[in-house]
């Protein structure tokens, strides 16, 4: 057989898989150990599906692509309805807090603003972005850290995604739309950040933090490399590169059917996957799709913020934060725990450093 070096040919026979390499140029002799100098890539069809195509590294076209892609998009909120109001204590300050109507892409979304009462002057902007799949519920989900991030202190804005609820004292406020993890969260936190922006005179639009738990996390790191105006970004045991080792045994599994109990990960699988599989998206269409989920691949747009993770986390695993700390700018910091467990509270100093920093945003030093 010939070998020429640097030029190699496959041709894939039939329908069986079998790879036939033929090789033109210098003579091969023996077959030992010694190296050829070639690299041969492993086939990867997984249901009908090329993964070493769709999962190649992202090319500088199409992160411009997506860049601009998100720079066209309308997240303008329209419509603005308060449709339900409260006051109570948050922690130990009184707060009012606003259930608000707006339509995004023309369906209806649901938020809550929670702005305190005593204010002298205006006050920074927190944005809550929730994880798990279920809502968000604001007895269980945001309240129970009121004292120890002292939450009263910021306009609290905090969305419930399309095709989910927002949950407060038994009632139910829906939203419509069919859920669009990642890609539709972010367009819908930032449309009620507009809301914000138009309609509470406290917020002081100039300090705008962003902080998210697993499926909330990659939102927040999404929503900061897109707008601006965001400060600061914190997120907590998420998603960070659809492209990476993780998340391409995860996709795998799903085109063949097997979902794994990663929040947002069902309704990414029916919305990309299922129609990926079933020939009705082309490689290109799903690979932006991948794109527009891993903020890895926009680190240098981040703002100074932190990540938290667990090395044990059960879920998703700590190198998700290690792609993320590989590619981060230096004021993006990212912090691993040797204790098992993915809630925020289950992280030793986690919320100590997290109200570090935003202290710093409230000083108006960052």
């Amino acid at each position: 057989m010939l070998l020429h070096p640097g030029r190699t040919i496959m041709k894939r026979a039939g329908g069986y898989g079998v790879a036939v390499l033929l090789v033109l140029g210098t003579v091969l002799i023996g077959c030992g150990e010694a190296s050829t100098g070639l690299t041969i890539e492993e086939e990867r069809i997984v249901a009908g599906v090329d993964l070493n195509q769709l999962f190649a590294p992202p090319t500088p076209q199409e992160r411009q692509q997506v860049l601009d892609d998100w720079a066209g998009q309308d997240v303008a909120a329209r419509d603005m309805q308060a449709v339900a109001q409260a006051s109570f204590r948050l922690g130990n300050l009184p707060v009012t807090m606003t259930i608000w109507h707006h339509t995004v892409n023309g369906q209806r979304h649901v938020g809550a603003v929670v702005v305190p009462d005593t204010l002298i002057e205006q006050v920074p902007v927190l944005v809550w972005l929730h994880g798990g799949e279920e809502g968000v519920r604001l007895e269980t989900d945001v309240w129970p850290l009121a004292d120890s991030l002292n939450l009263a202190r910021f306009v609290l804005v905090i969305p419930a995604f399309r095709g989910e609820t927002l949950a407060y004292q038994g009632l139910l406020f829906p939203t419509e739309g069919t859920p669009d993890p990642w890609k539709g969260d972010v367009a819908d936190a930032l449309a009620l950040l507009n809301v914000v922006v138009q309609q509470v005179p406290a917020a002081d639009t100039g300090r705008i933090a962003v902080l998210g738990i697993d499926r909330g996390a990659t939102t927040a790191l999404l929503m900061a490399v897109r707008d601006a105006r965001i400060r600061v970004a914190i997120g907590v045991a998420g998603l960070t590169d659809f492209f990476g080792d993780f998340m391409q045994q995860v996709i795998e599994e799903a085109l063949l059917g097997t979902v794994r109990p990663v929040p947002g990960l069902q309704a990414f699988t029916d919305r990309v996957l299922v129609p990926l599989r079933e020939g009705q998206l082309s490689i290109a269409e799903a690979r932006l799709a991948l794109l527009r989920r891993s903020p890895v691949h926009f680190a240098d747009l981040l703002p100074v913020g932190q990540w938290h993770h667990s090395q044990n986390d059960p879920f998703i695993p700590a190198s998700e934060a290690e792609r993320l700390k590989a590619a981060g700018p230096a004021w993006f910091q990212v912090f691993l725990y040797e204790e098992a467990g993915y809630e925020l509270q289950d992280l030793p100093n986690a919320l100590a450093r997290i109200r570090m920093l935003l202290d710093e945003l409230e000083a108006g030093a960052l």
